[in-house]
């Protein structure tokens, strides 16, 4: 008897589509699990952070920003930049610029307005060359000790608001003065002192004290002792009254764009600063000191400061 062929029959069809099913079942699950097994496997690494990106925050073609500068202190004028200033017992003002001898012209001035005009009164008849020191007299006269012909020293007076000035020799060997011939030393009439610098400025001879500026310090003496510091810096200007001096300075941070004033008693003891508005602190300057006020003379500035 022939054998029946059941690969025909559909039940024999739908068996074999369902083991292939199963068949692509086992292969899928025996995948995913080769799958888990590898990757456990791997050990844990944690991700490496890359370098950190630097950036700049300037604006393309604007230049780096620069600090801003520090004030420096200007040096206290000598020579024939330095400057001198002084008032008459009836408030005329009188002002000069040194000069040089053989080189460049003092100008001496008057002022009858507390300072706002100025008439040049430069005793130019008598050979000026150049102002050693410069005082207000009774009225409204003056007296200068300045040097004449061939650079010698001579003391001038005027009665005549600068009209005319007449020498008086005889005051001259009494007074007491920046030497012309050695402007290290200063002339008296004990004879002539040493000064604490090479290039003292802003000298001035008070009825009990003499005071100098070298290189921004000032000195005082009393009567014919020996020069000693003041304790201050950055001076450009100062002037004697009685045993006090007043002094200008440059005091960067108090009063910045301008002249500061302090005074310094006789004990060494230094009031507060107080700043002068309008001046110019890298300019020549001079002051004059009185009981009820200080005048200061700075670039083209002429200032009272109630004391």
């Amino acid at each position: 008897m022939a054998r029946r062929d059941l690969t025909g029959s559909p039940i024999a069809r739908a068996l074999s589509v369902a083991g292939v099913g199963v068949l692509a079942l086992v292969v899928v699950a025996l995948t995913a699990l080769a799958l888990q097994t590898d990757r456990g496997a791997q050990p844990a690494v944690a991700p490496t952070a890359g370098p950190v990106p630097s950036f700049s925050f300037r604006s393309e073609g604007r230049p780096p920003a620069t600090p801003s500068p520090t004030p420096t202190a200007a040096p206290a004028a000598s020579g024939a930049d330095e400057r001198f200033l002084a008032r008459s017992a009836e408030g005329t003002l009188w002002r000069a610029t040194a000069g040089a001898c053989g080189a460049e012209e003092p100008v001496v001035e008057r002022s009858d307005d507390d300072g706002t005009s100025w008439v040049d009164v430069t005793p130019r008849s008598r050979g000026i060359g150049q102002v050693r020191a410069l005082s207000g007299l009774s009225g409204t006269e003056a007296e200068l000790v300045a040097d004449l012909a061939e650079c010698a020293p001579q003391l001038l007076r005027t009665f005549t608001q600068g009209r005319f000035w007449d020498p008086y020799p005889d005051l001259l060997a009494r007074a007491t003065y920046p030497s012309g011939s050695a402007p290290t030393v200063l002339a008296s009439p004990s004879g002539e002192a040493p000064l604490p610098c090479a290039s003292p400025a802003s000298v001035r001879v008070g009825a009990q004290q003499t005071a100098l500026i070298c290189e921004g310090v000032p000195y005082t003496r009393v009567g014919t002792g020996a020069f000693a510091p003041l304790p201050l810096t950055d001076a450009v200007a100062l002037d004697v009254l009685g045993r006090s001096t007043a002094v200008a300075r440059v005091h960067a941070g108090t009063c910045d764009g301008a002249l500061s004033l302090s005074w310094v008693d006789a004990a060494g003891a230094v009031s507060a600063p107080e700043c002068v508005p309008g001046t110019d602190p890298a300019a020549p300057a001079a002051i004059a000191a009185f009981e009820d006020e200080v005048i200061v003379w700075a670039g083209d500035t002429v200032a009272t400061i109630a004391r």
